[in-house]
């Protein structure tokens, strides 16, 4: 499985000369790719013989992966595929590793093949540490500081101490949206000759407080350019658009943003991977909408109508392939008498790599499960990166159960099935999952929920009745989508059953009687205004990486949960579809 992370070396290689065409490639070769500042991750060890004259690879470690489509050409070009999805492209350089990038439609890090004696990669070989830019350094302990320091007043429940708490965060803060700013722009100035240029550029761009200009913009994006050229001209193209799509969002750089864009469509080779082109068209469109001006409106039509295109396509595309696995239908309860319900809360981002596996077998469960066995529930959270479907009750979820990190599973309130990976992880992960949701299902409980809820234009009327031994419980309701589209840093296109209010506030209702019953009623105008204002007060510190705000709420479930908080049991949970009432009752 892919864990992302970033080049080890000083990272200051360029493209050597052609070499003569008997280069041998022949011996094993760490394969390597980055994303993250700090570290590089060791995927695999290919193995090439040279048979005939041609490149014979084989993948001598982890057991399973496969290498095909193996290409040497020029004496220095290396391309070839691997069976968990991304390609490798790369030439030979100076001190003798092959430099490239590691991606496919969705996602592209640099990457190279490393010559090595080695035939396995040790646990402590998977990641290794990589020297950074010391003003990119100082920005990251900067930024970490006061996400730790907010992180832990959120979770301190003394109030005196949470006051202390908060003090520091608001400190730690100050200093970072203070210095950070200059600090990425340190690296750019002082670094331009490494890549770190690039992830220090779209930092700069997202950040509101970095204030910057047309000529500076349009400076950085060139040293962008440069910077991401000895990695090819795939990863290239990729690095300028993810340093376009950060400059998107700054006000006033609309128009040089639109130049920037427009010329990168014109570039593209018309086999270029629809996923890039829906990207790139995308960025032109935020761009255009931003400059508001009438002489871009034809433009902005037609951008729109090829971008509507591409999307029907790749959302087609997308549900014939996702789940990558056939998921079988549960054959029931071997206990006739089990009545508990299975609960899975799945807290999750739409930045988040590492999340596909789990998202993607989460949404497997939809179809091996009825609601009356397995209750689905997704909370997003801006982890890693600033996600349009958080919301407070997300958060405030996550902070009783302490999730502080994404992908985190709650099976019927109990942590389990931890982690997380890729696309080629989802079946493993979503064999995991059975694995706990199971053996749940033979279990029963005295209490029973029944309910009903109503829709009337934006409003919902609520009606919930729990009955049986309640004493110390909680009833807790949730409003979730079924169906949301958002395509964010993880390329997963759709995400299901989608937390998008709690009525009556996360902490929920104490039940006070052996036979409860509550009513609620949700104004769904009402969720829109509170999520567009939670989202403008937060994007004022944390760009989000476009301007979508998805909000349709046509398909609403509402969702039960009857919970001891001392234990956090979900002791039963029910699931009900809203019907359509002409009167709201």
């Amino acid at each position: 499985m892919l864990r992302y992370a970033f080049l080890a070396t000083a990272m200051a290689m360029f493209i050597a000369p052609a070499q003569s065409a008997d280069t041998d490639f022949s011996g094993n070769w760490f394969l390597a790719y980055s994303s993250r500042p700090g570290s590089e991750s060791n995927l695999a060890i290919v193995k090439v013989e040279m048979k005939d004259g041609k490149p014979v690879p084989t993948a001598v470690f982890p057991a399973g992966l496969v290498v095909t489509g193996f290409e040497i050409t020029d004496g220095k070009q290396v391309k070839f595929t691997t069976s968990i999805g991304p390609s490798f492209e790369g030439v030979l350089a100076k001190d003798g590793n092959v430099v490239g990038s590691l991606g496919d439609d969705r996602l592209m890090f640099r990457a190279r093949l490393i010559k090595t004696e080695k035939s396995e990669i040790a646990a402590n070989e998977r990641i290794t540490a990589v020297p950074l830019p010391e003003p990119y350094t100082k920005a990251q302990s900067l930024t970490n500081a006061a996400l730790i320091a907010k992180g832990s007043a959120g979770r301190e429940k003394d109030e005196e101490k949470k006051k202390e708490l908060l003090e520091k965060a608001e400190v730690a803060q100050k200093e970072a949206n203070e210095k950070v700013p200059q600090l990425f722009r340190d690296v750019i100035a002082k670094h331009a000759d490494s890549p770190f240029v690039i992830e220090a550029a779209a930092e700069l761009f997202r950040n509101k407080l970095a204030n910057v200009k047309e000529d500076e913009a349009n400076a950085i994006v060139a040293l962008v350019e440069k910077a991401a050229m000895p990695y090819g001209e795939r990863y290239a193209t990729v690095a300028k658009l993810q340093t376009l799509e950060a400059l998107a969002t700054i006000r006033g750089l609309e128009d040089s943003t639109v130049l920037a864009a427009d010329k990168l469509k014109k570039s593209l080779s018309a086999t270029a991977p629809v996923a890039l082109q829906s990207r790139v068209l995308t960025v032109l469109q935020t761009a255009l909408r931003g400059t508001n001006s009438p002489k871009n409106d034809e433009a902005l039509k037609a951008v729109t109508a090829e971008l509507a295109g591409i999307e029907s396509k790749l959302d087609e595309e997308y549900n014939a392939k996702v789940p990558p696995f056939k998921p079988t239908p549960f054959a029931g309860r071997k206990d006739k008498e089990a009545n508990k319900v299975a609960v899975l809360e799945l807290f999750t981002g739409a930045q988040c790599p590492p999340c596909v596996a789990a998202d993607v077998a989460f949404d497997a469960l939809q179809k091996a499960y009825k609601p009356s066995e397995l209750v689905l529930i997704q909370y997003h959270l801006h982890i890693p990166g600033p996600d349009p479907l958080t919301n407070t009750d997300a958060i405030a979820r996550a902070r009783y159960y302490a999730a502080n990190s994404t992908p985190s599973t709650f099976f019927n309130g109990a942590k389990a099935a931890a982690g997380g990976g890729g696309m080629a992880g989802a079946e493993n992960k979503y064999k995991q999952y059975i694995g706990v949701i199971d053996p749940l299902l033979e279990t029963s409980t005295e209490v029973k929920i029944a309910g009903r809820a109503a829709r009337s234009g934006d409003k919902v009327n609520i009606g919930v009745e729990v009955t049986g031994p309640t004493e110390g419980l909680t009833l807790r309701l949730l409003v979730v989508e079924e169906t949301v589209k958002y395509v964010g840093g993880n390329n997963l296109r759709f995400h299901h059953q989608v937390v998008r209010a709690m009525p009556g506030g996360a902490d929920g209702v104490a039940i006070s009687d052996k036979t409860f019953k509550h009513a609620a009623t949700v104004e769904l105008g009402e969720v829109r205004k509170s999520l567009n204002k939670y989202l403008d007060e937060y994007s004022a510190t944390r760009t989000f990486p476009k301007p979508d705000r998805p909000m349709d709420m046509k398909a609403l479930r509402v969702i039960a949960l009857v919970q001891n908080d001392k234990t956090k049991e979900i002791v039963q949970a029910a699931q009900f579809n809203i019907a359509d009432s002409t009167d709201g009752e």
